[in-house]
């Protein structure tokens, strides 16, 4: 009898392990095979190598990286910095002679120490951008010194079950210093579980830090009403209603997107959005105006058609509405926003992370690049069965289409967030693919014929949040705005790059700062960098 029934679970197991490897490979393919790239230009990317490979502990530490693209020695080339894992060096790397290649640049991490986050801001006005990163052991300020940093721990006040997992950076008083939104994860030792929504009291703890003008910070968060307690992978200053302050936008685990209104007087208030009623995962952050229709739109990873529900629904109630699809906000002004994942074909790809807008192929409108597969789901363990990370390409009516495999840029490693740059300095950006316990990917864009527009800000506060307008002679408008933070615990390029297709002249540059301040350039050169001073 005992046999049988060993028999019979062994039965079980392998038709369980039969759906789920059909499952996997069916979630693997494009879920919108009638959107096809027809009429599109497809970028074409050629990889090369990149001499990092990331360790991971999972004992130890969260599943999580840093990354950052930062130019540390004003050349007008930029550099990558990426997070080490525990115990690991951290590591800055720049592109030379058709390659990746690290470089020494007294990046001192603490023994025993993972880097889990960080941001690029040029914190004293000096000229030289600076770094802020996050660690198991807390928050950093790196100052960059002529192209070499000195670290100081910035000692921020975090609660004790709390790890400080990614940063947004501010200045939310106007007094010149930065300000901080710190992202709190439960550490490691306290974590229960991954699909915890309801047990109250359970997660990290986010705070907001208001800098006394010598980056030591008076923490704000409950004064603010930003007091509470919830797993959060990280949030992003923007000005969302133009009314030049910067408002938060906050990613939760097994949660809520929250998008925090800037009340001013330091006062946020938590206003509706199309995510508010739901639980859902989400996770990277992704900044970008994908309709031209110069507000700022909001994309949101999310765990995706990949794991059953069984799983991912956790404590939720059945009357509790699960959204497990990807999620864009489309920004309809006024702070009013709608979900149009579904309509612009986005909603039902895969788990993701990290995601990103740019514009690959430069002909004026928003692409998409987002992180996937996740160390810690069983079913991604084996190659094979692991998700290419999505390329998407926006066509005419705005909609996506995948392109991942048709421009080469297929990553199946444990990819955390896209990072994009223009490294070789052709106009047209450039991808890697950050991964976790394993090897950076990095993929150079082979370029084209399309014109571009490439503007630079001083990579200052006073940048955060700004709004750039670039106005063809043909009436036509593109707007981005500086972001600093997009991604998953990353941050960008802070050079906006603007696709003009076969546009051949400009009339102007519009630069709307959040202090009021404006500046127009007129009739810049195409195909160059404008700077801003």
């Amino acid at each position: 009898m005992l046999m049988k029934i060993l028999k019979l679970l062994g039965i079980v197991l392998i038709l369980i392990m039969v759906v789920v490897v059909v499952r996997m490979k069916l979630d693997a393919k494009d879920p919108y095979p009638e959107v096809t790239t027809v009429g599109l230009t497809v970028p074409s990317f050629k990889e090369v190598s990149f001499p990092f490979n990331h360790k991971h502990d999972d004992k130890i530490s969260l599943p999580f990286m840093a990354s950052a693209i930062i130019d540390i020695d004003n050349d007008g080339t930029e550099e990558v910095f990426i997070g080490g894992g525990h115990n690991q060096p951290d590591g800055l790397f720049a592109f030379k002679d058709g390659e990746f290649k690290e470089i020494s640049a007294g990046l001192d991490k603490p023994d025993n120490d993972t880097t889990l986050g960080s941001v690029v801001i040029d914190t004293n006005n000096d000229g030289f951008s600076d770094l802020i990163v996050s660690r198991n052991s807390g928050v950093y300020l790196y100052t960059n010194k002529n192209g070499k940093f000195q670290g100081v721990n910035l000692n921020v006040p975090l609660d004790k079950e709390t790890t400080a997992l990614s940063v947004a950076v501010g200045d939310i008083n106007r007094d010149g210093h930065f300000d901080l939104f710190v992202a709190g994860y439960v550490s490691v030792d306290f974590v229960e579980g991954q699909n915890i929504f309801n047990k109250e009291g359970y997660g990290g703890t986010s705070t907001l830090l208001l800098n006394n003008g010598d980056n030591t910070f008076r923490d704000i968060t409950k004064e603010s009403g930003l007091d509470y307690k919830h797993n959060t992978f990280q949030g992003i200053f923007i000005d969302l209603n133009n009314d030049n302050l910067e408002d938060l936008v906050v990613a939760h685990d097994t949660g809520q997107i929250r998008t925090w209104k800037n009340m001013g007087n330091l006062k946020f208030k938590n206003m509706p959005n199309p995510n508010s009623e739901q639980s859902s995962y989400p996770m990277g952050i992704a900044v970008g105006d994908y309709n031209n229709d110069g507000r700022q739109d909001l994309f949101f990873s999310n765990i995706g058609s990949t794991p059953p529900d069984f799983v991912v629904r956790g404590d939720l109630r059945e009357d509790q509405v699960f959204n497990r699809k990807w999620i864009l906000f489309r920004n309809d002004g006024g702070f009013k926003f709608t979900d149009v994942a579904t309509e612009t074909r986005v909603a039902d790809f895969e788990f993701s992370w990290g995601a990103i807008f740019e514009d690959f192929n430069l002909d004026g409108l928003q692409d998409l690049a987002v992180s996937e597969n996740y160390i810690g789901f069983p079913p991604h363990k084996p190659t094979p069965l692991r998700l290419p990370g999505r390329f998407l390409l926006q066509k005419p009516n705005n909609t996506f289409a995948a392109a991942e495999k048709q421009s080469g840029v297929v990553n199946t490693l444990f990819s955390i967030t896209p990072l994009t740059a223009d490294f070789n300095n052709d106009g047209y950006p450039d991808l890697l693919h950050v991964n976790l316990n394993g090897q950076t990917k990095a993929f150079i864009n082979d370029g084209g014929k399309n014109n571009f527009l490439k503007v630079k800000l001083p990579d200052t506060l006073a940048s955060i949040g700004a709004t750039v307008q670039v106005i063809t002679h043909r009436g036509t408008t593109l707007s981005a705005n500086f972001i600093s933070g997009e991604g998953l615990c990353s941050d960008q390029s802070h050079v906006l790059v603007f696709g003009l297709a076969d546009i051949e002249s400009v009339n102007s540059v519009v630069v709307s700062y959040l202090s009021g301040e404006k500046k127009i350039i007129k009739d810049p050169t195409i195909n160059t960098t404008v700077k801003v001073n």
